[in-house]
């Protein structure tokens, strides 16, 4: 036999033998669900990367990490990019900010208000903000769903067992607004606009308290301020009772141990109240004038200073709370202090805001008369 003829009968042997083995493997990683068979596979098989938690960053994304109302920092492995906000108030500054085209759900009290669905008219519902459903939050596949943090969703357990990740913003009261603006800016991608928004918030406040410090303590009016229901007092802690202390104010209803306070009507009568103010609901479908002549009417009222006098106020809840409450500040001021604050023009600022941030806000009545 010749060398080179046995070298040839060598590689064909040992190709026979090559192609057995890869047989044989082959019939293991086919057949079989035991666990060497899986062991094999997984000898052969390329590793899968492991998941990204909640706490690190996953590749292509942009970590972001929000402090939320309550103080407590919110870190996301990823920018959100659909968003259910369960929270009208924080509905209106996304939008403010120029991130509505993230938004993919909201709640049955946001499809009612015009001026924010007709710049989201895709979104869908996710039921009652207090209780949304999960069923339909999970099918529209968010990212994240931003609640109020003051009034969280009675149903946070489900919502949290459903791996919903869920952001406790409030977005309507005058001394968070600029820190939850912000949040809402390093959120959405829209840092900028949210700084420039809360600049503008905190140098409005500024103003009117640095003028407010000027004034005497005795000059400040005794107000009976009024909730949604029937003699229910915005009392100590309240939106309403740090907007009017910080307008100059005096609440009635201050020295209350909750944030609100259920009265009678002979208690109002006694306190002899300067004003009267009443926050209206956007569910309420009376014009305000007539919330404000239900005041007037109402038995013994008309002993009343601020019944007298003439100075019975409603607030559509919109400018007392929310993205505009630093023009509900404004008006308020104006009303208890006119001399004092009749250079600042608190119809401008809805109109500019308007312009600016969200169109058809300037267009109901937000404080009668």
């Amino acid at each position: 036999m010749k060398k080179g003829d046995f070298m040839d009968k060598r590689i064909i042997i040992a190709g026979i033998i090559l192609l057995c083995c890869v047989a044989a493997g082959a019939v293991v990683l086919t057949s079989g669900s035991g666990p060497q068979e899986k062991a094999v596979a997984a000898a052969v098989v390329p590793a899968m990367p492991a998941a990204a938690n909640t706490t690190s960053p996953q590749a292509g994304c942009t970590q972001v990490t929000i402090t939320q109302t309550d103080g407590t920092p919110v870190t996301l492995p990823c920018r959100p990019e659909r968003l259910i906000v369960a929270n009208a108030n924080a509905a209106e500054m996304v939008i403010a900010l120029g991130a509505g085209d993230k938004i993919v759900g909201v709640t049955d009290s946001t499809l009612s208000v015009p001026y924010i669905m007709d710049k989201i008219p895709n979104a869908t519902s996710i039921g009652n903000w207090q209780t949304p459903n999960v069923e339909q939050i999970l099918a529209l596949h968010p990212d994240v769903v931003i609640a109020y943090s003051s009034y969280q969703p009675k149903n946070l357990d489900q919502l949290l067992a459903a791996n919903i990740t869920v952001i406790s913003l409030d977005c309507y009261k005058l001394d968070t607004l600029p820190a939850d603006a912000r949040a809402i800016g390093k959120l959405t991608g829209r840092e900028n606009a949210a700084e420039v928004y809360a600049r503008m918030v905190e140098d409005s406040v500024a103003e009117v308290d640095a003028r407010v410090k000027t004034l005497p303590k005795q000059d400040f009016p005794g107000v009976y301020f009024e909730s949604y229901t029937d003699y229910t007092a915005a009392a100590n802690g309240s939106g309403s009772d740090e907007m009017l202390v910080s307008a100059g104010g005096r609440n009635i209803a201050g020295d209350a141990m909750t944030s609100t306070m259920k009265v009678s009507p002979e208690w109002v009568v006694s306190a002899q109240p300067q004003y009267v103010f009443k926050v209206v609901s956007s569910s309420d479908t009376r014009a305000l004038s007539e919330v404000v002549a239900s005041l007037k009417s109402r038995p013994g009222w008309n002993t009343i200073p601020a019944v007298r006098n003439n100075r019975v106020y409603a607030f559509a809840n919109d400018i007392e709370f929310g993205p505009r409450a630093y023009i509900g500040l404004v008006y308020t001021a104006q009303l208890l202090h006119p001399d004092e604050f009749r250079d600042m023009h608190p119809k401008a600022m809805k109109d500019e805001y308007a312009a600016a941030y969200v169109s058809g806000t300037n267009t109901s009545v937000t404080v009668y008369p």
